[in-house]
């Protein structure tokens, strides 16, 4: 097989499927609905897959619950984090998901792209886009049966075709300005605070409007601190969105700024609307664009590299290959206070080239 290429490394290989043999000498975690509910009701009448008993053990929702589960049952592990992990990832490799966490996917293989997806959607993607199961049988199918199925049923039609998209161009003098403050905060911040996707640095700064509506909360007033410690670094990157979308550069909530993300597939399950995207550094033209998934079969490359591209986060996204010799900032803006919009589509701008981009697909994404 080939190996996943720059414009995105769109690809998979039958090891996925090796991936997908439960390891039955594992116990199940608890049903973090039961440890919270005393009951479970699992959808489509399919027995829970997780234990129904008290006591201590990851709990079905692993690192990301938000019950207070993972802190509780780490002592089942004797209060070793690494075990707890190690756990997590045989669970994940024996069929429910790849990895405990977007940042240790391989985000060239497909199965990782189509990981961020709930069963549900996997589901319908296997009946309506491939016909390789009738609804019925779909649904008494469990995650791992449906992610060998959908990638057989890949494999049998073809890599997905990669579409090239730009973002619009920021001007030149606050580029620069913002080059020189990302790097100074880069100096300084060493700490990634998404630990979810693969970055060397990684802080959220919130609005003030968001903050403000509720502006005695210990987290506002945290947020409050840390705009501060931020406060030119935000007004440059409001001002770049102000020149591209100056209606969305009032509503947004949260920026975050990063540098060194790489890959990490993932959906961004709070926002309640599309996000805006700019990258920064001295890596080559052509790499380091935000892949988005628009449909079951067209991935899109969007250019980012000193341009704010438009997409909707809440589809399968990650950042696509480049030199990791080199350095890449990025600045996402995104809100999570807006009403909520039903998405649509996950980009907003037109193909650059469709016809050199479909060429260019065949040749470089495999399955």
């Amino acid at each position: 097989m080939m190996a996943a290429a720059a414009s995105g490394g769109v690809t998979h290989t039958t090891e996925e499927e090796g991936c997908l043999a439960t390891e039955a000498s594992l116990t199940p975690p608890l049903c973090c609905f039961f440890l919270a509910h005393g009951s479970c009701t699992p959808a489509r009448g399919q027995p829970c897959p997780f234990r129904h008993v008290p006591g201590e053990s990851p709990c079905s929702f692993g690192p990301t619950c938000k019950q207070g589960h993972a802190d509780r049952v780490l002592g089942a592990f004797g209060g070793d984090p690494v075990a707890l992990a190690a756990f997590w990832q045989r669970w994940n490799a024996g069929g429910k998901k790849l990895g405990a966490s977007p940042a240790t996917r391989d985000a060239s293989l497909l199965r990782s792209q189509l990981e961020p997806w709930p069963t549900a959607v996997l589901r319908a993607r296997l009946v309506d886009d491939f016909g390789a199961a009738r609804v019925e049988e779909a649904e008494a199918l469990g995650r791992a049966e449906v992610m060998g199925r959908l990638l057989r049923a890949y494999a049998e039609r073809g890599p997905r075709t990669v579409i090239r998209v730009s973002g619009a161009p920021v001007s030149q003098l606050l580029r620069e300005q913002l080059l020189v403050e990302l790097a100074s905060w880069a100096e300084r911040h060493t700490v990634n605070h998404r630990p979810s996707i693969a970055a060397q640095s990684y802080v959220i700064l919130r609005s003030p409007a968001e903050f403000s509506l509720k502006p005695d909360s210990k987290k506002a007033r945290a947020a409050a601190r840390k705009l501060a410690q931020h406060q030119r670094l935000w007004d440059l990157a409001s001002a770049a969105i102000a020149e591209v979308d100056a209606e969305f550069g009032r509503r947004f909530s949260a920026l975050a700024v990063t540098c060194g993300f790489t890959g990490s597939p993932h959906i961004d399950k709070q926002n309640t609307g599309p996000f805006y995207g700019m990258s920064l550094g001295d890596f080559p033209d052509g790499q380091g664009g935000v892949m988005v998934e628009c449909s079951a079969m067209v991935v899109a490359h969007v250019n980012t590299k000193n341009r704010l591209g438009k997409v909707d986060g809440r589809f399968p996204h990650w950042v696509a290959p480049y030199d990791a010799g080199r350095r890449r900032f990025s600045l996402i803006y995104y809100q999570t206070t807006e009403e909520w919009s039903t998405p649509t589509t996950a980009i907003f701008a037109s193909p650059d080239d469709v016809s050199s981009a479909s060429r260019d697909a065949t040749v470089t994404t495999e399955c």
